[in-house]
């Protein structure tokens, strides 16, 4: 795990993202690449609170971010949470809990600061 990592949240194939992420590479600060879009089939995340804050990890596939660590995110056109193999009510319920979950977590990293471009809105 890396200290005063940046977390791009973006879809895959966003190559804007793609151009800030090797800027970033190239200046050695340590990038995660997240995808909402992708929780919780292949994001995973064991984050506790207490009345120290946030603690523990989210596992992207190739990934481990220690939660403490992210001193920045930036937020650039990622996916909608989805539900896989659920439909109607259910798949509703499981989006709002996934949006809940880990944009909930996301909303509250203990050290962060959010990017998001100007074009877009909240």
């Amino acid at each position: 795990m890396d200290d005063d990592l940046v977390l791009v949240v973006t879809q895959l194939d966003d190559v804007t993202a793609d151009l800030v992420i090797e800027e970033l590479n190239g200046r050695g600060t340590p990038v995660v690449r997240l995808d909402p879009g992708d929780f919780p089939h292949a994001i995973t995340m064991d984050v506790h609170a207490d009345s120290g804050g946030l603690s523990g990890a989210i596992a992207t596939a190739t990934r481990l971010v220690d939660v403490t660590t992210v001193q920045s995110v930036y937020w650039r056109r990622p996916r909608p949470y989805t539900a896989p193999g659920l439909t109607g009510d259910d798949a509703r319920w499981a989006i709002d809990q996934s949006r809940y979950g880990l944009g909930g977590v996301l909303a509250a990293l203990p050290r962060a600061g959010y990017v998001q471009p100007s074009m877009e809105g909240p």
